[in-house]
C-alpha cells in the first residue's frame, strides 16, 4: 500500500481487518494535573496575545 498505487477504500479496510484482527482496540488515556500556583506573567502574555492588534492591521 505504500508503493504509490491507489487502492480502493474497501480493499484497504479488508487489509487492515486481516492485519490487526487479533489485536485489541487501542485505549487512549489522557491525564494532566493543574498547577495550583497562579503564573501572573503567563496570564499577562496570554492576554497580550489575545487582545493586541495584529501587526499588519493598521492599528498597531
Amino acid at each position: 500500500m505504500q508503493d504509490g498505487d491507489a487502492i480502493r477504500a474497501e480493499e484497504a479496510g479488508e487489509w487492515l481487518r486481516k492485519r490487526f484482527k487479533d489485536e485489541p482496540e487501542p485505549k487512549i488515556s489522557i491525564r494532566w494535573s493543574a498547577n495550583e500556583a497562579a503564573d501572573e506573567d503567563a496570564y499577562g502574555r496570554l492576554l497580550k496575545l489575545l487582545f493586541s492588534p495584529r501587526a499588519g492591521s493598521g492599528t498597531a
